[in-house]
């Protein structure tokens, strides 16, 4: 069995090694597009930054004998809902107990919390281990392509902290039972964030939608066949399962083809999570 210790500043650039890497090789291993577009290291080592920040208590590193890290795990606690915000081991030593000693150490963290949300990859190692971990799974949809036919809507707006930032954490916690908070900030910084002011948000980031929250279906139609229209190119939409119809109604409208891919699971109170696309990093 690794060891584990608490993830050091120090480990920061090889967390983000060992995701590339580990996601490359499932990646390969499914015959997927070798050339998929990477996180860049900036972005990728401010949210790992801040999570150690926030929640020191969720960032493990399973480490060897010359306490390198081989696998890294990262998990928030916002308002009471417990997320798992990242899980990788280091391909050549995968199915060797890393896995499932830091999901253990991350489940801890979240032990009080009143309800827990995991964005699971298809590795079928891993929907096991979330499903015996008590979590329901909702298989998913990722919607890909060039968008037809879709306009921006003009009542959506760049997003304004001092306008929206409350009206944003109200439907958070309507719609998946905590606000995300300073996560938003963050996620602000390398992507693109728009409001529909009063009645929800969504954040972009070249094409790729990284996270939309309404307080109605009518709102998250809007938001999203904006996002869309945005887009400029090849647009992407993760997490679809059925509780989000109004979204697969959109793809589909905007010529978007669809691939089931991956699960998103939940246990405990998480509100409705709907109409919700939830955030891999923020959940």
């Amino acid at each position: 069995m690794p060891d584990l210790r608490p993830l050091r500043d120090e480990d920061v650039a090889a967390a983000h090694e060992i995701t590339i890497a580990a996601f490359a090789q499932f990646d390969a291993e499914r015959g997927d597009d070798p050339d998929r577009p990477q996180p860049s290291p900036e972005g990728a080592h401010a949210r790992i930054r801040h999570l150690m920040a926030t929640d020191p208590g969720g960032c493990w590193a399973a480490v060897d004998a010359g306490d390198e890290p081989i696998g890294v795990a990262l998990a928030l606690v916002r308002e009471g809902v417990w997320g798992l915000s990242l899980l990788v081991v280091r391909p050549d030593v995968q199915s060797a107990g890393a896995g499932g000693a830091l999901l253990r150490a991350s489940l801890e963290h979240g032990r009080d919390a009143h309800g827990g949300i995991i964005l699971g990859s298809a590795d079928p190692r891993a929907l096991r281990a979330y499903h015996r971990a008590g979590f329901t799974m909702h298989p998913a949809a990722v919607a890909a392509g060039t968008p037809q036919g879709v306009e921006p809507d003009p009542e959506v707006v760049p997003f304004d902290a001092a306008r929206d930032a409350e009206a944003a954490a109200e439907v958070d916690r309507a719609i998946r039972g905590a606000a995300h908070g300073a996560d938003l900030d963050v996620l602000g910084a390398s992507s693109e964030l728009l409001a529909l002011p009063g009645r929800g948000y969504v954040a972009l980031r070249g094409g790729e939608v990284k996270l939309l929250a309404a307080a109605d279906e009518d709102a998250a139609r809007r938001l999203l066949r904006t996002a869309l229209a945005r887009a400029n190119g090849r647009a992407e939409v993760s997490w679809l399962t059925g509780l989000q119809r109004w979204a697969v109604d959109v793809v589909v409208e905007a010529r978007l083809e669809l691939d089931v891919w991956g699960a998103v699971f939940v246990r405990g109170d998480v509100g409705p999570f709907t109409p919700y696309l939830p955030s891999g990093a923020y959940l």
